[in-house]
């Protein structure tokens, strides 16, 4: 696959998923094991947690595209395009999602850290990045509108692969934002 995408909105969310792994690995380069556990003073999540977090969600959406990418590349005539519109509830999520949306959006249990995260969840993640990115090149050139799928968070949700995409890159961005104040509140 090339490594320049057709689509601009895919070129984008993976550039934005880029820089979000450069700016997890500068954050993080210095990071001992109890400043990764500890929790802020307001009571959040600790930088471990938001990124085990992070690998939950994501992970969640890995399958379902898999499978849709792989019954659309496999069709005689794959739905081509790289026009991409939110379904109202991709919208929805999206404006949820936004770093700048300084509304809390409690996570739904499913996606919930457990109380300890696993061993090296950074890398985990960063793996986890790598995986969307390339999920993100497989469905460059695809029509992103037309293959639907149902949310992580509530089957009769139905989003569209640009959704789940643009999730992917908007949610790392709100959560880094986390993980930078959570980083201030302990020095």
């Amino acid at each position: 696959m090339p490594d320049v995408m057709a689509n601009p909105h895919l070129a984008a969310w993976d550039a934005s998923l880029a820089e979000s792994a450069r700016t997890a690995r500068a954050l993080t380069a210095n990071l001992t094991p109890a400043l990764q556990d500890r929790r802020p003073s307001w009571g959040g999540w600790s930088v471990g947690e938001i990124f085990e977090h992070l690998c939950i969600t994501d992970g969640l959406y890995v399958a379902p595209l898999r499978t849709l990418l792989a019954v659309e590349r496999g069709r005689p005539a794959p739905r081509l395009g790289d026009a991409w519109r939110p379904t109202i509830w991709g919208r929805l999520l999206l404006w949820s999602l936004n770093p700048s949306n300084t509304r809390p959006s409690p996570a739904p249990r499913k996606f919930m850290p457990g109380s300890t995260p696993r061993a090296n969840v950074i890398d985990a993640w960063l793996a986890q990045v790598e995986t969307d990115r390339a999920l993100m090149r497989e469905a460059d050139g695809l029509d992103l509108r037309r293959l639907k799928l149902s949310s992580p968070a509530a089957r009769l949700i139905r989003l569209n692969a640009g959704d789940a995409f643009a999730v992917m890159a908007v949610h790392t961005q709100r959560h880094l934002g986390q993980v930078r104040r959570t980083l201030d509140d302990a020095r």
